[in-house]
Formats: structure tokens, C-alpha cells, sequence
């Protein structure tokens, strides 16, 4: 299968992704979904700092080069109130056919369907403060097409694959959508992998903002069991504690453990 062309517009961006992982023996796919990321933790206040963030002080400045020209992409092609653009969805898509992955079917559903779609749901009265899910959302681009032409309802985009829920947090973040990503099987809810809230806080402060969700908020805003979930918690933190020097047998000395969450 052909190689993915992406348009025009957004080969600076790829550029600077394909530039920074040949200089340094990076795979392409993972840097892509290292720079998305860099920009959640960016727009994530209070967030602890990233685990295994294998990159140097100074490489970081080439991520901070990707996000400069990721948000001047989207400045100059979001020229209206009913615009939408999702480069993410483009880079995947090339960076995926290069390495010979289509056969992982992550190919999304072109724009102009999207807008086909919303518009073919489209009733007199517009939806408005709404709950709208995509259980397969890839890069999110039908909550994208839905969001600029139903504004001020809730989207859930759900997707199995990591990167992918990535994409759609930050396409969801500069649109000013209100809602949440969720990472797992749609068709297995009651699994949970990781999850995102995006721009709650928008509304109120006007500044976009992401944050982390906890299994414990995912379950409960489903009316799914916890029980399991703490006890699991607990039996974690307990082992923790046991490995810690002042508590094994034998020795006495007294330390001091700085727990660290993992971000991402």
C-alpha cells in the first residue's frame, strides 16, 4: 500500500518530528506519541512530573519546537467559529503507512465524511448541553465535526489505542471542547486503562486545561463497582511500605519515601 501523503501545510510540523528521531535513533511513531504527550503535561497544572521521560534537558527544547508550530498550524487554519482541523490524524496516518502498519486499520474516517455525518444528524433545534460519545474516535475528528456545529455539550471519545486517545485530548484541548478521553475497549467498560479530563475548568476560568482521571472516577460516574478497586489500592500501598528499608527485617534505618504517580 502507497505511502500516506500528508497535506501541505503540515510537513514543517512532520519535519521536526522526522528530524528529531533520525538524529537520534528514535522511532518516529514513538516520538509522535512522546510530543503529544509533552503538550497534555503542558496543560496539565499541579500534574506530577512525567515517568520514564527518557529525553535529555536539551532534547526538550525540540518538543518545544513541535508544540510552537503545532499551535501556529492551528491559528492559521482555524479561521471561524464553525472551523475544525486535525492534523494528529494526518501525521499518524503517514507515519504508520511508512513503517508498514496499515494493516492495523488505523486509517480515520476522511473530513468531509465527518461533516457529511454530523450534518445528516443535524435536527431544527440544535443539541445542546448533551452527553455525545464516539466509541472508536481515533484522532477524534467526528467529535471535532459534531463540537463546531453543537457547542456547549459534553463528548467522550473512548479508543483501545493509546496514542490515538493522545491525539484525541489535544484536538478536544485547542477546539475548546468540554468532556473527557477515555483509553480501553468500548466493548469491555468495566476495564479501564487510563483516562483524561479535558477543559473542565473552561468554562468558568476560560483557560484550557487538562487532567488526569482516576479508575475510581471513571467507575463511579458509570455506577460500576469500587470496592474491588480500593482493596487493590490498599494491598499496593501496604506492599510499597513493606519494601521499604526502615521495615525490613533486620534493619532499622529510617528513610524517607516520595511516592511518584505515574502521569502518563
Amino acid at each position: 500500500m502507497a505511502k500516506y501523503e500528508v497535506p501541505k501545510e503540515i510537513r514543517p510540523l512532520e519535519k521536526r518530528i522526522q528530524d528529531f528521531s533520525y538524529a537520534h535513533g528514535y522511532d518516529v511513531m514513538n516520538v509522535f506519541s512522546d510530543f503529544l504527550t509533552f503538550v497534555i503535561h503542558g496543560f496539565s497544572p499541579g500534574a506530577p512530573p512525567l515517568k520514564n521521560w527518557k529525553y535529555k534537558r536539551q532534547q526538550n527544547t525540540a518538543f518545544m519546537g513541535m508544540t510552537t508550530e503545532w499551535i501556529q498550524l492551528m491559528q492559521s487554519r482555524l479561521r471561524d467559529d464553525e472551523s475544525w482541523y486535525d492534523p494528529f490524524g494526518d501525521l499518524y496516518m503517514a507515519f504508520s503507512s511508512k513503517r508498514g502498519q496499515q494493516a492495523q486499520g488505523q486509517f480515520f474516517t476522511p473530513v468531509h465524511i465527518c461533516d457529511l455525518m454530523v450534518r445528516c444528524t443535524e435536527t431544527a433545534e440544535k443539541s445542546r448541553g448533551k452527553r455525545m460519545n464516539d466509541p472508536t474516535c481515533g484522532s477524534g475528528r467526528l467529535l471535532l465535526a459534531f463540537h463546531v456545529r453543537n457547542l456547549g455539550n459534553y463528548l467522550v471519545g473512548e479508543d483501545i489505542n493509546h496514542t490515538c486517545c493522545l491525539m484525541t485530548v489535544c484536538n478536544m484541548l485547542v477546539h475548546g471542547c468540554v468532556g473527557e478521553v477515555i483509553h480501553h475497549d468500548s466493548l469491555l467498560p468495566d476495564k479501564f486503562i487510563n483516562g483524561w479530563y479535558v477543559n473542565p475548568f473552561l468554562t468558568q476560568t476560560g483557560i484550557p486545561s487538562i487532567q488526569r482521571m482516576s479508575e475510581i472516577e471513571y467507575r463511579k460516574a458509570r455506577n460500576l463497582p469500587v470496592g474491588r478497586i480500593l482493596e487493590r489500592k490498599k494491598e499496593l500501598k501496604e506492599n510499597r511500605l513493606q519494601q521499604l528499608p526502615g521495615n525490613r527485617p533486620g534493619q532499622t534505618a529510617i528513610t524517607t519515601y516520595n511516592q511518584q504517580q505515574s502521569f502518563y
